[in-house]
C-alpha cells in the first residue's frame, strides 16, 4: 500500500475513512509540520463512525459505468 497523500485522498473519497485516517497518521510522523496531513485527520476524526459504502460515490460510479456499458455496446454494435 502506498504511503501518500494522494492514495489517502482516494481512500477517503472512496469512503475508506478508515485506511485513510491510518495513512495520514504515518504520514503525520514522517512530516510533523505538514499542515495539510494535520487538516485530514481533524477532518476524518470529527466524521461520524461509518462502516459500510459510500453510497454517493456508488451511484456516481454506477451512472459512469451505466455509460461506458452504453458506449461499449454501441461500438461493438458497429463492428
Amino acid at each position: 500500500m502506498p504511503l501518500t497523500k494522494t492514495y489517502a485522498q482516494i481512500l477517503e473519497n472512496q469512503g475508506f475513512k478508515y485506511e485513510a485516517l491510518e495513512i495520514y497518521k504515518k504520514l503525520l510522523k514522517k512530516y510533523p509540520n505538514d499542515k495539510e496531513l494535520k487538516e485530514a485527520i481533524t477532518r476524518l476524526k470529527s466524521r461520524k463512525k461509518f462502516k459500510g459504502v459510500n453510497i454517493i460515490k456508488l451511484q456516481e460510479f454506477d451512472k459512469i459505468n451505466q455509460k461506458n456499458r452504453y458506449e461499449f455496446e454501441k461500438w461493438l454494435s458497429e463492428i
